[in-house]
């Protein structure tokens, strides 16, 4: 072999080394992405859909309405003691 073969051969071997280390690097990067997506796919299973939160809603109305009902039926006493009063 000449000169100029070992040169370039050596030259392979070093641009392989940073590539193997490019690649490495990339590996990594890719793992640690993985692994943040499974982290939220985890965190979204975890958050109410929308079926829920129409339940919630369902359920909140329902105390909302007794208490409307109640402020209207309570006005409609203070009137009735007014004119019974007078």
């Amino acid at each position: 072999m000449s000169d100029k073969t070992i040169a370039i051969d050596e030259q392979f071997l070093d641009v392989k080394r940073q590539f193997d280390g490019v690649n490495i690097q990339f590996e990594r990067i890719a793992t640690a992405i993985v692994k943040g997506f499974d982290r939220i796919d985890k965190t979204l299973e975890t958050k109410a859909n929308a079926d829920d939160m129409q339940r919630v809603l369902g359920l909140l109305d329902e105390p909302a309405k007794r208490q409307e009902i109640s402020d209207d039926e309570r006005l409609v006493m203070g009137h009735q003691l007014e004119r019974l009063d007078r």
